[in-house]
C-alpha cells in the first residue's frame, strides 16, 4: 500500500511539473506572439486611413451631385462613417495584442471619447458641406458670410457658430487627442531587451512610408500640428528613459517611432522647400492686360466709357476702371481653381466648373453653367482656362447681385461725385448704350422708381428701386 501510495504522488508530481511546464510554454508562445510584428493591424489602419480619412473629400468631388441629394448623407459621409467604426476596432486590435499589461480604463476613456469626437466631426463636417455647396465662403467668418448675415432671427447665426465650433474646434480636439494617446499608450509598452525582436522587417519597412506620408498629411493640413508633435517628443523621453533601463524598442514600437521620425524629417523638407514661396508670404496679383479686358466683359456701362487721353494708355484706363474682382478675390479665385487643374496645365474641366463656383460662394444652376459654357464655345467635356473663369465668374455674381454692379456703373457717371445724376442723361445711357431700352420701357422704369423725366436722379435710391424683388402675390 505504502509503495503505491509513493507511486501515486510521484505520478501526481510528475504530472504538476509538466502541467507547470506547458502553462508556461502556452504563456511564452502568447507572449513570443504578441512580441511580432502586428503587420495585419498596421496595414489596414494605414490603408483605411488613407482611403476613408484622405480619399473621403475626393470622393465627393469625383462622384456627381445629382447623386446624393442634400437632405440625404454623401459618399463622403458614408466613408465617415465606416472610419469610425474601424478605427477604434483596430486601435483596440493593438492595445490587446500589447505585450505588456497597459492601463485599460485609460483605453477605453480614450476610444470612447474618440468615437463620440469623430461623430460630432461627422455631422458638422456634413451640414458645412452642403453650406459650401450653397454658397458659404470658408475664408469668412460665419458671421461675415453672405448666406448666414442676414437670417432672422439673428440667434439662428448663434446656432451655426456653435456648429462650426463643434466642428472645427471641440470635434477635432476629442478626435485626435484620444488617437494620438492611444497611440503613445501602446508605444509605452513595445519595450523588450530581446535583440530578435529589435530588428523591423521588410514588411514593416514597406508599410513606413505609406504609414509616414498620411501622418504628414493631417500634420501640413495644420490642424494637429502642436498635437503630432508633442507625441513625438513624448515618445523621444519615452525611449531615452527606457534605454537607460537597458531596454529598446521592438518591431512594432520601431515602426511607430520610424514612422513618426520620418513625418517630422517630410514636415521639416516641406517648410524649408516652400519657406521663400512668394504666394505665401505676399500674397500680390499679377495680372495681364486680357484678365483686365474679361473682368469688363459683362458691363456695357464701363465698356463704352472707356477711352484714352494723352496721358493715360487704354491698359491703365481698363485697369482703373474694370477692376471688379480685388486682388485679394483673385487670389482666393485663383487658389481654387488651382486645385482643380488636375493635370497643371492652367485649365479646369468643364465639368468642374460648378463646384470651383459654388466652392466660391456664387450658387448657379445646372441651366446657368450650361449658359456660360456656351457663351464661350466651350463643350461640355471641355476645358476652360483662369481668365475664361473669371469672365464666367464675374457673369454669375452680377447675376446674383445686380445692385452693386448698377451702382457702380452709375456713380461712373456721376463725375461731380454729388450722388445725383440727370434723368436725361441716366435716359440717354439706357437707350443708347450695351442692351438697349427702348424709351417706353425707360419711362415705366422711371414711373417705377418715382423719377421725373426732367429731374434728377439719386442713384442710390434708384438701384435699391429698381433691385427689389418682386411682390410675391
Amino acid at each position: 500500500m505504502q509503495t503505491t501510495r509513493k507511486r501515486r504522488g510521484k505520478e501526481s508530481k510528475s504530472q504538476k511539473v509538466a502541467t507547470q511546464n506547458s502553462t508556461r510554454g502556452l504563456k511564452e508562445n502568447a507572449y513570443q506572439k504578441k512580441r511580432r510584428f502586428h503587420f495585419d493591424l498596421w496595414f489596414w489602419l494605414t490603408l483605411q486611413n488613407w482611403i476613408l480619412d484622405f480619399g473621403r473629400p475626393i470622393v465627393m468631388i469625383i462622384l456627381p451631385l445629382e447623386w446624393f441629394p442634400l437632405n440625404r448623407p454623401s459618399a463622403g459621409d458614408y466613408f465617415h462613417m465606416a472610419y469610425n467604426v474601424i478605427t477604434p476596432f483596430l486601435m483596440l486590435k493593438l492595445i490587446e495584442r500589447s505585450p505588456q499589461a497597459l492601463p485599460r480604463s485609460a483605453v477605453y476613456l480614450c476610444i470612447i471619447t474618440f468615437v463620440m469626437g469623430a461623430s460630432i466631426h461627422l455631422v458638422g463636417d456634413s451640414i458645412n458641406h452642403r453650406l459650401i455647396l450653397s454658397g458659404y465662403q470658408l475664408h469668412l467668418s460665419v458671421r461675415e458670410n453672405p448666406i448666414i448675415k442676414d437670417l432672422k432671427p439673428t440667434s439662428l447665426i448663434d446656432s451655426f457658430e456653435l456648429l462650426y465650433y463643434y466642428d472645427e474646434q471641440l470635434g477635432h480636439l476629442m478626435w485626435y487627442i484620444p488617437f494620438f494617446t492611444i497611440l503613445f499608450i501602446y508605444f509605452t509598452g513595445c519595450f523588450t531587451n530581446a535583440k530578435e525582436q529589435k530588428k523591423l522587417p521588410v514588411s514593416g519597412w514597406l508599410l513606413l512610408g505609406p504609414s509616414a506620408l498620411y501622418y504628414w498629411y493631417l500634420v501640413t493640413e495644420g490642424q494637429i500640428s502642436e498635437l503630432f508633435l508633442i507625441t513625438f517628443l513624448a515618445m523621444v523621453v519615452m525611449v531615452i528613459h527606457q534605454q537607460c533601463k537597458g531596454l529598446s524598442l521592438d518591431s512594432n514600437g520601431l515602426f511607430l517611432f520610424c514612422s513618426f521620425s520620418v513625418t517630422v524629417l517630410l514636415v521639416a523638407l516641406w517648410v524649408v522647400y516652400l519657406w521663400n514661396d512668394q504666394v505665401l508670404r505676399e500674397k500680390k496679383c499679377v495680372v495681364c492686360e486680357r484678365l483686365y479686358f474679361t473682368l469688363t466683359f459683362a458691363c456695357p456701362f464701363f465698356l463704352q466709357q472707356i477711352s484714352c487721353d494723352g496721358n493715360i494708355s487704354c491698359t491703365q484706363t481698363r485697369m482703373t476702371k474694370a477692376k471688379f474682382f480685388t486682388p485679394v478675390q483673385i487670389n482666393e479665385f485663383k487658389e481654387c481653381f488651382s486645385l482643380y487643374d488636375k493635370k497643371q496645365k492652367g485649365k479646369i474641366d468643364a465639368k468642374d466648373l460648378i463646384t470651383v463656383m459654388r466652392c466660391l460662394g456664387t450658387s448657379p444652376t445646372l441651366g446657368e453653367i450650361d449658359r456660360h459654357l456656351q457663351v464661350h464655345k466651350i463643350d461640355k467635356k471641355g476645358e476652360l482656362d483662369f481668365s475664361m473663369f473669371l469672365t464666367m465668374m464675374h457673369r454669375q455674381m452680377q447675376q446674383e447681385d445686380p445692385k452693386a454692379e448698377i451702382l457702380e456703373a452709375l456713380k461712373m457717371t456721376d463725375k461731380q461725385k454729388k450722388g445725383y445724376i440727370q434723368a436725361s442723361e441716366l435716359r440717354a445711357k439706357l437707350t443708347l448704350l450695351g442692351e438697349k431700352l427702348t424709351h417706353k420701357e425707360v419711362d415705366e422704369l422711371f414711373k417705377e422708381a418715382n423719377v421725373k423725366s426732367n429731374g434728377t436722379v439719386n442713384y442710390e435710391e434708384f438701384t435699391q428701386m429698381v433691385t427689389l424683388p418682386p411682390v410675391d402675390y
